[in-house]
């Protein structure tokens, strides 16, 4: 095969992955009191403490007050696309990487680290790096930079060093989560549903808590995976016609078939796939703009893709808990798990509601992007899935609730027993006047009603 990336040449690669924040805020309320005002005031506030430049995100509004127009730019979702987002470039990534004892060159991991002693094949210089937080407990990573050849390298053997450059990316695990750390320390805690930062794991008001077993709060800052998103720039329309087709080889999909060209531009050709992407343009002819929307496509799949992994397993646990728990005597341990399913189920509802929202708002070619990645993902699946799964859940939450009510009813009528008891033993009394043992038959009733009124008024909370 011919070389594809001669010795000493470089070649554009964005790096995009997902991973947790631990911080979950409340969405109602700040929609309620002005959700854009919150994140430049946030803005402010991270800017004037750390490094870097930190940006929300800006609805383009037009001129004519049109949502849409000919300039086919994005519309505004009712949930912003992010929350915040960190940048960093020239000096200020020089001094975040040296911060965090970071390489400026990032090599592929070595097999034999004493051993092996060759130069690597190739190596990637960052230029500029995003770290994107969202609102209901996720974060992003977006690394882009260029791969420099140190040998020859055919199309194959540089998508494999791509690959392996991106599995040294966990490196990076301190500084996102310092970030993160940053971000949950400066939000005012009345907007806070969920954290497990500062020491804390605790919901609204750090004082109520939540389930243990619960995704969110493993490995804040890791990455779930690496998708690699290749750039091969062309001179001219000759060369781009002859490496457009050899270049999708680059990009990955299970099926060779859904391997296909999704631009709606006739300089560029997009390959979404899975794992790798990859888009070949004229690099003369092609504005920025263009990448910027199939990034930003890749990235919210991403977020959204490990949002809804983690609460597919969390409905799974959830269920099976519910099954251990469906025979328990215990009333405390039905109403803690049956406000752990209340709150994962509302989660799961609203995550769903901002990505069936999110592209309502896309401009074509983004839509394009979007429904061929769902495709290749199988996002339906995943759908499929958490659908179930949550169904099982309704069920499981109504069986509990009736479980609650019959232990309830259980206790109440033991009281009432009881009572009645205690009265029939007063009057059987002869020591004491009528009148007495009136009395003290009216206020033993009252309490076993009392009591009664108190349970009921306990389950119809827990509902």
């Amino acid at each position: 095969m011919s070389v594809f990336l001669p010795a000493g040449a470089s070649m554009e690669v964005i790096f995009n992955g997902p991973m947790r924040s631990g911080i979950v805020l409340d969405s109602q309320k700040l929609l309620n009191q002005g959700y854009s005002r919150f994140q430049r005031e946030l803005v402010e506030k991270l800017m004037a403490l750390y490094l870097g430049e930190w940006i929300c995100p800006d609805f383009r509004a037009r001129r004519n007050n049109m949502t849409f127009d000919v300039d086919s730019f994005q519309g505004e979702t009712i949930i912003p696309r992010y929350l915040i987002c960190r940048s960093f470039t020239g000096e200020d990534l020089e001094g975040i990487l040296d911060e965090f004892h970071l390489e400026a060159k990032v090599q592929p991991p070595r097999e034999n680290p004493g051993k092996d002693t060759a130069p690597p094949l190739a190596y990637f210089v960052p230029d500029k790096m995003d770290i994107y937080l969202y609102d209901y407990g996720y974060a992003s990573c977006v690394l882009r930079g260029r791969v420099t050849a140190n040998i020859d390298l055919e199309i194959e053997e540089y998508r494999n060093v791509v690959e392996s450059i991106s599995s040294a990316l966990p490196d990076y695990t301190e500084l996102f989560h310092s970030t993160i750390a940053k971000v949950a320390k400066a939000i005012p805690p009345e907007f806070i549903t969920l954290t497990y930062h500062q020491g804390t794991q605790a919901g609204a008001g750090g004082d109520r808590p939540v389930w243990p077993n619960m995704s969110l709060g493993q490995h804040i800052g890791e990455l779930f995976w690496v998708h690699r998103l290749f750039l091969v720039p062309c001179r001219d329309n000759a060369e781009y016609l002859r490496v457009r087709h050899t270049a999708r080889i680059l990009a990955y999909t299970p099926k060779a078939d859904d391997l296909i060209d999704v631009s709606q531009r006739a300089d560029m050709a997009v390959y979404p796939g899975n794992g790798n992407s990859c888009a070949v343009y004229i690099a003369e002819d092609t504005p920025e703009a263009a990448f910027m929307t199939l990034k930003a496509v890749i990235r919210a799949q991403n977020v959204f893709y490990a949002a809804l992994q983690d609460l597919d397993r969390d409905l799974f646990y959830l269920n099976n808990e519910g099954t251990a728990l469906h025979d328990t005597r215990e009333m405390e341990a039905l109403e803690r798990h049956m406000r752990y399913m209340s709150e994962t189920l509302s989660r799961t509802g609203f995550i769903k509601s901002v990505y069936d929202d999110y592209d309502n708002q896309l401009d074509p070619q983004s839509i394009a992007i979007w429904d061929h990645l769902r495709m290749v993902w199988i996002m339906g699946d995943m759908f499929r899935a958490l659908d179930q799964k949550t169904a099982i859940a309704d069920k499981a939450y109504d069986r509990a609730a009736q479980r609650l009510l019959a232990l309830q009813s259980h206790q109440t009528g033991n009281l009432i027993a009881i009572f009645l008891v205690i009265i029939c033993i007063l009057g059987a009394l002869p020591a004491l006047s009528e009148h007495v043992q009136r009395a003290l038959g009216s206020i033993v009733l009252a309490f076993a009603l009392g009591a009664a009124t108190l349970l009921t008024v306990r389950y119809f909370r827990t509902k």
